[in-house]
């Protein structure tokens, strides 16, 4: 293979067919480089085409091979049959690196149109769609314009939906991201690949993130104190009496304040507390189950 290799490790994998059959996985090499994917056996190899690839889910496996597999990867592909997929199983921190460099091959210096923003809060702008190029980063996807390098972080999404919103055919299907930028401002962009099938894996990148994001805070535990601040945060902006919300004296409140701070829950700015994105998925998640 004469282009450079992004990805090399050894796992079992299964490759679907017509007819779900009862096949039992096959153990091989996995090989990747920016073009393609090649999955090789002693018996002969499949290469899959990067610019086939129209769906990747992490952690789903087909029914009747689940009883094979733990940590898995599941690549799907356009073949000339229809579309197949590939299941993809190896150590857990060997299928998380392999995701993360998967998605940056399918989808960096992809072309996309954007109207960034569409809307701040409840107000439709008059923001051009432009055209750009999309990197996906570290939790974050970057799309730089000639004028400007726009960055989403995915701990500030709050929604993703997809509607049909750029371009004079109506038929271009748009990604629709709502998320809070630094300022504490919900914001809402636009953004449209320039082929149907980079805005599925646009969408099941950042919707894979984000749930990684909700796993780490539902990992957290929090006394019913912290809990109350958070939603007080959430309710009054930061400008509120700790001391007479919790009930204690001000040493007890401080303890409060710096435990949900080295969690990561809150920040305190120019203008009093804040939430931070996961103290504000925290707050939507539990709030059913604070008493304030």
């Amino acid at each position: 293979m004469d282009e450079d290799i992004v990805a090399d490790f050894t796992g079992r994998f299964f490759l679907s067919r017509a007819e779900d059959g009862d096949d039992a996985p096959s153990s091989g090499r996995i090989v990747m480089t920016k073009k393609r994917l090649v999955l090789a056996t002693n018996d002969g190899k499949t290469t899959v085409p990067l610019s086939s690839v129209v769906d990747v889910n992490v952690g789903s496996v087909p029914n009747h091979v689940k009883q094979f597999f733990d940590d898995t990867i599941t690549v799907g592909f356009e073949t000339d049959d229809g579309v197949r997929s590939a299941v993809i199983e190896s150590k857990s921190e060997t299928v998380t690196k392999f995701v993360a460099i998967l998605f940056r091959c399918l989808l960096n210096g992809r072309a996309v149109a954007i109207k960034h923003p569409a809307r701040v809060g409840g107000r439709v702008t008059e923001a051009d769609v432009v055209q750009g190029k999309i990197r996906i980063a570290a939790r974050a996807i970057e799309i730089k314009t000639k004028s400007e390098s726009i960055e989403i972080d995915v701990e500030s999404v709050m929604n993703i939906t997809r509607a049909n919103r750029i371009g004079e055919r109506d038929d271009r299907v748009t990604l629709v991201v709502k998320y809070i930028d630094d300022s504490g401002l919900t914001k809402t962009s636009h953004i449209s690949p320039s082929k149907g099938q980079y805005v599925n894996l646009l969408a099941r990148y950042l919707r894979l993130e984000f749930d990684e994001l909700r796993e780490e805070v539902e990992e957290l535990e929090l006394s019913s104190p912290e809990k109350r601040v958070l939603v007080g945060i959430h309710a009054a902006g930061g400008d509120i009496d700790f001391t007479n919300m919790l009930d204690g004296d001000p040493a007890y409140v401080t303890n409060v304040l710096n435990s949900v701070q080295s969690k990561g829950l809150v920040v305190d700015g120019a203008d009093g507390m804040a939430l931070t994105p996961k103290g504000r998925i925290i707050v939507s998640q539990r709030i059913e189950d604070v008493n304030v």
